[in-house]
Order: C-alpha cells, then sequence, then structure tokens
C-alpha cells in the first residue's frame, strides 16, 4: 500500500518562534520514536485512543516525573457546582507537560509558554477550566437526556482492539496508563456521551460556497499544484530475501514494459499485477496529493510527473511502485468560483469548516455552561512549580541566538 494518512486543515497561525535547546532536544527524541506510533480508529474515540497511545509511545510515560520531586502546594484551585477542584489536581497536570516535555529549567518553560501564547496563569486558568467542564459533562449529559448502550461501547472497543492488532495487545498498552477493560470501557461510553452531546449543543452547519471559496483562497498554496495518483504496487515485505526482491522488480518491470508497449493500459495492468488491495478497485487511485501524505519517494516521483505521465518503478519500503499523474490542479493566484476547485479538495475544505464550526459552537456553549454553574477561580499560589519569571523566555532565545551564530561561526571557519 502507499503510506498516506488524511491531512486535517488548518487556519493559518503566526511564524513559530525559534526552538530552545530542550525544544530541539525534544524534536529529535520525537524522531527517533515515530516508527512506533500506533494509530487506532475506534469510532467515536479516536481522539482519546490517539492521546493515549501517543503518550505511551513517546515515552511519556516513562519521562513523567514522580510528585516528589516537586512540590504540592495543596489547597483549592477552583469550586463549580460546589465541587472543589484541588490545586495539586491542577499541578499535576501542567508538570505532566512540562516534565514530559523536557522544559526541566524555568528558562526552556518560560520559552515553551511564550511559543504557545500563554503564560503560568493562563495555562492554570485553561486548565481548571478544562477540569471543570469533564466534571459538569456528566450533569450535562442528564439534563440532555443522552444515553449510550453497552452495544455502542463494545462495538467501539471491539473496532478499536481489531484496528490495534487484538483486545490482548491493545490492554497491553492501556494497561500501562493503569487502565483495565472495565476502566476503558468507561472512558470510551464517556467519549461517546460526550460526542453526542456535542451534536446536541452544536450541530453540524452547511458552509456557504462563499466561505469555502474564501478559505480556499486564503490558503491557495496549500493546494496549488496538486497532483493526484494511479498507483501500480509489487509488494515487498521487510524481511524478504534479496532473491525475492529481485522476482518483485522483475514483475513491475514486466508490468511497466507492458504499460510502455502498449499491450496494456495503465488501468489493466493495475488490475493485472497490483497488490495494493486498497487501491486496485478503483484503477490504483490513491488520490491528490495535497490532502494526503505519501511516503517520500512516491511523493518525489510523484511530483516529477506531468498530467498522464506515468514514472518508472519507484522503490519505497512498501515494495514497487508504477505511478501515473491522473490530474493536474493549479490557479493563478486565486480561484474565481467554486467551481474551480477539485471536488475532493472542495469536500476535504467543507469538512474542515464544518469541524472548525462544531468545535468553535460546543467551546462556546461549554463555557457558558461552566460560568451558569457557580463557577469560582482562586487566586494562583506564587510557590506553584509551573510558575516562572516570563522575562527567562527572551534570556533563553538570546543563547538560542548565539548557538545558532556559534555555528555559523563554526561552518564558516570549517569551509575556510
Amino acid at each position: 500500500m502507499v503510506m498516506k494518512k488524511n491531512m486535517k486543515i488548518k487556519r493559518e497561525e503566526k511564524e513559530a518562534p525559534k526552538p530552545t535547546k530542550a525544544e530541539r532536544k525534544k524534536e529529535a527524541k520525537s524522531k527517533l520514536t515515530k516508527t512506533g506510533k500506533i494509530i487506532l480508529v475506534a469510532i467515536g474515540v479516536a481522539a482519546m485512543l490517539l492521546s493515549v497511545t501517543a503518550m505511551a509511545c513517546s515515552g511519556i510515560l516513562s519521562q513523567a516525573k514522580s510528585t516528589e520531586e516537586y512540590h504540592l502546594t495543596g489547597g483549592v484551585a477552583a469550586t463549580i457546582d460546589g465541587t472543589n477542584i484541588t490545586e495539586d489536581t491542577v499541578t499535576k497536570q501542567i508538570m505532566s507537560t512540562r516534565t514530559s516535555g523536557g522544559y526541566d529549567d524555568d528558562a526552556a518553560w518560560a520559552s515553551y509558554l511564550k511559543g504557545q501564547g500563554k503564560t503560568p496563569e493562563s495555562l492554570r486558568e485553561e486548565t481548571i477550566r478544562s477540569l471543570a467542564g469533564n466534571y459538569l459533562l456528566s450533569k450535562a449529559v442528564k439534563e440532555y437526556n443522552i444515553t449510550v448502550s453497552d452495544d455502542d461501547v463494545n462495538e467501539s472497543f471491539e473496532n478499536a482492539a481489531s484496528s490495534y492488532g487484538g483486545t490482548e495487545a491493545m490492554m497491553s498498552l492501556l494497561s500501562q496508563m493503569g487502565y483495565t477493560e472495565d476502566s476503558y470501557k468507561e472512558q470510551i461510553k464517556s467519549s461517546l456521551e460526550q460526542q453526542k452531546l456535542k451534536e446536541e449543543v452544536a450541530p453540524e452547519k452547511e458552509p456557504t460556497d462563499d466561505e469555502v471559496l474564501t478559505y480556499f483562497n486564503d490558503n491557495v498554496s496549500t493546494y496549488n499544484d496538486a497532483r493526484r495518483s494511479s498507483n501500480l504496487l509489487i509488494k515487498v515485505d521487510s524481511d524478504a530475501s534479496d532473491e525475492d526482491k529481485e522476482k518483485a522488480k522483475a514483475t513491475a518491470q514486466e508490468a511497466l514494459d507492458k504499460i510502455n508497449s502498449g499491450e496494456l493500459s495503465f488501468e489493466d495492468a493495475v488490475e493485472e499485477y497490483s497488490e495494493d488491495i486498497g487501491s486496485k478497485d478503483d484503477g490504483g487511485d490513491v488520490g491528490w496529493d495535497k490532502l494526503t501524505s505519501f511516503v517520500t519517494e512516491y511523493q518525489d516521483a510523484l511530483s516529477a510527473l506531468s498530467k498522464d505521465q506515468i514514472s518508472g518503478i519507484v522503490e519505497t519500503t512498501y515494495g514497487y511502485h508504477i505511478i501515473k499523474c491522473t490530474d493536474y490542479f493549479h490557479v493563478d493566484e486565486k480561484a474565481d468560483s467554486i467551481d474551480q476547485i477539485p471536488a475532493e479538495i472542495k469536500d476535504a475544505i467543507v469538512s474542515s469548516l464544518k469541524s472548525s464550526q462544531v468545535d468553535e459552537d460546543y467551546s462556546a456553549w461549554l463555557e457558558e455552561y461552566i460560568d451558569k454553574n457557580d463557577f469560582k477561580i482562586n487566586a494562583m499560589p506564587a510557590d506553584v512549580p509551573y510558575n516562572v519569571d516570563m522575562n527567562a523566555a527572551d534570556s533563553s532565545d538570546a543563547d538560542s541566538s548565539d548557538d545558532s551564530s556559534s555555528d555559523a561561526d563554526a561552518n564558516s571557519g570549517s569551509a575556510e
């Protein structure tokens, strides 16, 4: 198969600040662990599963510091509907982010907060509001008569287990987070309830053609020069012998020769030869590259093709591909009509706009709901371990600039 994943369309953001030493270290570690990333697709609980598995696979579980390594102040951070949210609960959640990210020194932590557009006080309030929202969900579920059946929970659990490789394999990972099968199903139930509540209080709205066109034109560089492709794949297992690899390559060459000679059309060759189950029945179609992430070798080969042009043999970790560029999209500066936008790109934009609208409406509803329920946030203690002088971020940035200058000087010297 061609390695791909649907891209989440995001609104343009300001340029990120220069990474600190701690952030560069974290990024390097992230690259080492990407091969272990797990993607689960349980219906309605995908976000939760991704969060749990991402933490486990990135090593956060082993990185998190014991609470004995930082100071807990005690006290009450906030009160919601007569129930206390303790200061220590808030501290532990924030410090989990700090310690797992490697922001051990104050300057690195201050730079991280600055890069996120936050301060210790605003992050604390955000965390408190999140905890308050979680607490009130069960109340809102009852108020809105939201129900989730055991069958719904079991179906989502089984879908997750099937996607992961079985219940035993999935629970082996989740047990590291302290879950049992029963407690995890409770989490699934809560997630499904929240999804139904979201549908109730923030229903999807169809964006107008003008909104779609405006979004497209605001992000035209994201979609310009998009290429759609079809792919014929002869698979090669990761542990295949050299002999097996040569046989697979010879089969790919045989298919390519028949295509080039006109003996077979590309589509007929896909039907006869391709082993990519996911695309074979669609003539090898794998969609637009601007909506999909392909492995580097595939993308590089596709980018060199014009419409209707066919590549030579392209080797990837999946085997040997023959690629046909089936369509090409480009507009000068901006589109004048929504009809100029390919249907699949338009559909992706519509889906993203709907998702953003639902999230925004739900967040607004939740904020209002929290404030209606006797919600009070107390002042932040000065000695919580995540409280730092934000001026430290400036000195950290200066250190990063000095590092860059030193690197540049070193490179300049070696060139001489």
